[in-house]
């Protein structure tokens, strides 16, 4: 049964939610910032004889979705795209391949590997050159990011960037080569435990000479200095680079966009 939920089901989310937290770290963070009455988003649980099977989070016109094992119904996400608009499902790729056999006329779909890392022992050592950003580096690290093709979607608004790293809502990191920014590497989403990678990327110029480890070393070592794991989604060329530096691959994520 689909159920809308309020104030009353967080505990209940949180702890069925924290089972796969790395999975979960856009849910929870969602919950934690935005709650149950918020106009931007809603939640919903399935549930059967009372127990939760799953869970859904609409975030604007995304929607977000998680279960265990096979707790969620075509029905429902029927009932929920019938009310909302969304263009972008995305979750744990056994969730959200189910889903895609029902919506592949509307929906096409793409899959990358869920990242973590619990250790520091594969990090570089010492990355004296990396440094963290400040407002006036802005400017540059939106310019830097909008020549990178993989990512430059992502990082549409010099305004996010610049609120992000003025009010500590997350850290950029960065490498430069004179005046120029040769590699970078950021925070994205924050949950209790666990802290999302993104904007990892480095000056095709500059490439090869192990400037990404540096940065990617330095920004793992500062979320876990804080007592959080390191999460990442990367494209499956990618994993020997992050395995070297000791991260495991939990599986897949997979993203639904309107076609």
């Amino acid at each position: 049964m689909l159920r809308k939920c309020t104030a009353e089901d967080e505990n209940v989310l949180r702890e069925y939610l924290a089972e796969e937290k790395e999975y979960n770290t856009f849910l929870l963070a969602d919950i934690a910032a935005y709650g149950f009455d918020d106009p931007c988003q809603d939640i919903w649980m399935e549930t059967e004889e009372g127990v939760c099977e799953g869970v859904y989070l609409r975030f604007y016109t995304n929607l977000l979705v998680y279960s265990q094992d096979e707790g969620l119904k075509q029905s429902s996400i029927e009932t929920i795209l019938k009310k909302f608009p969304v263009f972008v499902i995305m979750g744990k790729s056994s969730t959200v391949k189910d889903i895609s056999k029902f919506l592949a006329e509307e929906y096409g779909c793409s899959e990358k590997q869920l990242f973590r890392l619990q250790t520091t022992e594969k990090l570089r050592d010492t990355v004296p050159d990396v440094l963290q950003a400040e407002e006036k580096d802005v400017e540059d690290i939106f310019d830097f990011l909008g020549n990178i093709p993989q990512i430059r979607a992502l990082y549409t608004s010099k305004e996010m960037i610049r609120d992000r790293i003025v009010s500590g809502d997350g850290v950029h990191l960065f490498m430069r080569d004179g005046k120029t920014i040769i590699s970078h590497g950021n925070s994205t989403t924050e949950a209790e435990q666990t802290v999302m990678i993104g904007g990892v990327a480095t000056n095709e110029m500059y490439r090869k000479k192990g400037y990404a480890s540096c940065v990617v070393s330095a920004l793992c070592s500062y979320i876990l200095n804080r007592g959080k794991t390191p999460c990442l989604f990367a494209e499956n060329g990618l994993t020997p680079f992050f395995e070297r530096l000791g991260f495991e691959s939990l599986g897949g994520w997979s993203t639904l966009e309107r076609k």
